[in-house]
């Protein structure tokens, strides 16, 4: 049986070396320290998961991926650094829609782990034709969530994209939950903070129940690992800068959604979503408000199911 193809490219060989010794027995491993000569290999070949560092000479990972994904969108992107650096990773969500993005020193068994999800999803879809016919969905209403305690930021999305889309509000988790159960929304935009708490958790539930669901991360971005958390644990589609660029927003909410639509024609492109539950030891600690909205989630999810 053909073994899955695994790319990576870092300027340093110890390291290749390193991760071509970790994967050689489960995946036909291509190393490299050039960006072109990787996306020679891309282009050429079928290959299931491209893991790249950040820092290099010639290129930021950041830009080796976006490049990847341009040539190979089936391919799983994955982002490998010892710097966590605001900007780039940013832009690798925005640019590259990577699936996983993991600092070094990493630890091996989580490195597999990461890998061989990665792998699973990309033999599941890579015979799917992610092409998809939009006419069936211009009857549909085009609904979007705005969870945020801000009226104005809600109004401002009201007023320049209610033509276009079912525009909702939520202020609170508990008006959001109530939202969540009636509607179905394609796109939900949300700050990190509600109500001065790290609603952080609530988006990676909404990302695990429901990951045809395309999230718009509008914040004030200034932690790094909190952007990194976002990408790992909550898949999200794009971080956009507070205050509101219309321009942007614009350009992000319409890619959102018409993702969210590809994902709809086909259900099984959202496995390259996937994110884990959120563990209980983590549940402990969270504010009777979020308690809150994960009991009503969890059995709004058990109805659906």
């Amino acid at each position: 049986m053909q073994k899955p193809k695994i790319a990576f490219i870092d300027d340093e060989q110890r390291i290749l070396r390193s991760l071509k010794m970790h994967f050689r027995q489960t995946h036909d491993v291509f190393t490299t320290t050039d960006p072109n000569e990787l996306l020679h290999y891309v282009t050429a070949n079928e290959v299931q998961v491209v893991i790249s560092d950040q820092r290099m000479p010639d290129k930021q990972g950041t830009e080796v991926l976006r490049e990847v994904k341009e040539v190979s969108p089936n391919t799983i992107r994955i982002l490998l650094t010892g710097y966590a650096d605001l900007n780039a990773v940013i832009d690798s969500v925005n640019e590259g829609e990577i699936y996983r993005y993991i600092t070094k020193p990493w630890q091996n068994d989580e490195l597999k782990k990461i890998v061989n999800k990665a792998t699973e999803i990309a033999q599941q879809t890579q015979n799917i034709d992610q092409q998809t016919d939009m006419l069936s969905h211009v009857n549909s209403a085009r609904q979007v969530l705005v969870l945020d305690d801000d009226e104005n930021v809600y109004k401002q999305i009201k007023a320049n994209f209610g033509a276009v889309y079912q525009v909702s509000w939520a202020s609170s988790l508990e008006q959001a939950s109530d939202l969540l159960q009636r509607k179905k929304f394609g796109v939900t935009i949300a700050d990190v903070t509600l109500n001065q708490e790290n609603i952080a958790p609530v988006i990676y539930a909404l990302k695990h129940i429901q990951p045809d669901l395309m999230i718009l991360m509008l914040t004030d971005f200034k932690d790094a690992h909190m952007v990194i958390d976002l990408i790992n644990k909550g898949q999200i589609y794009r971080c956009l800068p507070r205050p509101t660029n219309l321009a942007i927003m614009s350009i992000s909410l319409d890619r959102a959604y018409s993702h969210h639509e590809k994902l709809m024609q086909q259900p099984i492109l959202a496995a390259r979503h996937h994110v884990e539950a959120v563990p209980e030891s983590e549940a402990f600690s969270f504010s009777d408000k979020l308690k809150n909205f994960f009991t009503k989630v969890t059995l709004w999810r058990r109805v659906k199911s």
